[in-house]
This record gives C-alpha cells, sequence and structure tokens, in this order.
C-alpha cells in the first residue's frame, strides 16, 4: 500500500506536474544540516503539531511559514499575538552556535548541528506531512523508495484506465 505521500506525489505528477516540494521529509534525513533535537521533534510529531504562523520572523519580515508548536508559539500565541518587539521574552538567548554567536527566540533559524541552549523553542519548521515522517534515513535511500513507490503507483493507475477503457 502506497503512503499519502506517494499517492499525493503519484497524483501531481499524473496531471502534468514535473516535480513536488518534499521538503519536510528531508529534514529528517542523515544528510541534512539539522540539529538532532529538530530531527528527532520532526519524528515524534503529527499533522495537528503544526501551524501556520507569522511567529518565526526574525530576519524574515511578515513571512508566513508553517512550524511545529513550541513553547514559543505558545507563549507568543497566548499574549495575543503582539508583534515585535512586544512579544513574550523576546531578546532571550535561546541558543549559542558552534562559533559562539548568540541566536534569539524569534528568529527564523532553526536548530543546526553545533548548537547548545533550549533548541526546542527555535523554529522547527515542518509541513503537514510530518506525520509521515516516522525516521530518520539517508536521502539518496528516501529518494530510491519514493521513486520506485511511484512509479508503481503510476503503472498502477495506468492499468486502471487502460481496464476501464476496454470495459467501455
Amino acid at each position: 500500500m502506497a503512503s499519502a505521500r506517494v499517492a499525493a506525489l503519484a497524483a501531481v505528477l499524473a496531471l502534468g506536474a514535473q516535480g513536488a516540494w518534499l521538503g519536510t521529509r528531508f529534514l529528517a534525513s542523515t544528510e541534512a544540516f539539522t540539529h538532532q533535537v529538530y530531527r528527532q521533534s520532526l519524528v515524534a510529531a503529527t499533522a495537528e503539531d503544526t501551524v501556520h504562523t507569522q511567529c518565526f520572523d526574525g530576519g524574515w519580515p511578515d513571512a508566513a511559514h508553517r512550524a511545529l508548536r513550541n513553547s514559543t508559539l505558545r507563549r507568543w500565541e497566548l499574549a495575543g499575538p503582539p508583534q515585535a518587539p512586544g512579544r513574550p521574552d523576546e531578546g532571550d538567548v535561546v541558543a549559542i552556535d558552534s562559533e559562539g554567536q548568540a541566536h534569539y527566540r524569534y528568529e527564523d533559524l532553526m536548530p543546526l548541528p553545533g548548537m547548545t541552549g533550549d533548541l526546542a523553542d527555535m523554529a522547527m519548521y515542518a509541513g503537514q506531512s510530518v506525520e509521515l515522517v516516522r525516521d530518520v534515513r539517508q536521502a539518496g535511500r528516501l529518494i530510491h523508495e519514493l521513486t520506485a513507490q511511484t512509479v508503481n503507483v503510476i503503472e498502477q493507475m495506468q492499468r486502471t484506465t487502460r481496464s476501464a477503457d476496454e470495459a467501455r
């Protein structure tokens, strides 16, 4: 049985698309430049854990995005949600990177390797398809599996279409 991701990819390709956006799944690949805390948050998340927001706008003002709900986002929502600079705990350092640079609450930066601090309070971008992410795998393996499964679904669609045409 094909996953919803494979079925959706096969459907858009059947409708003439040349490709599809698969960002969330690849954030949890071994090659992604993402912190282990972020990867494990993606693996544990469901679609209901994501929210369409403008919360993490430091460096990217007024840009809507989808992210995992975390304590930063919850406090911001409970407060109104206010604009900068009046957001809860604005200016708090939530992470330090491997070069010693501080990163602040509401920045648009996600947790990266080498960072320390309250990484779960940072922006953790994720689409609703996050609920299909159940492990961290190599990107090449993901592409191979996705391609093989999608080709299989498209071939099944073609056989079904032919059968329907022959029945007429």
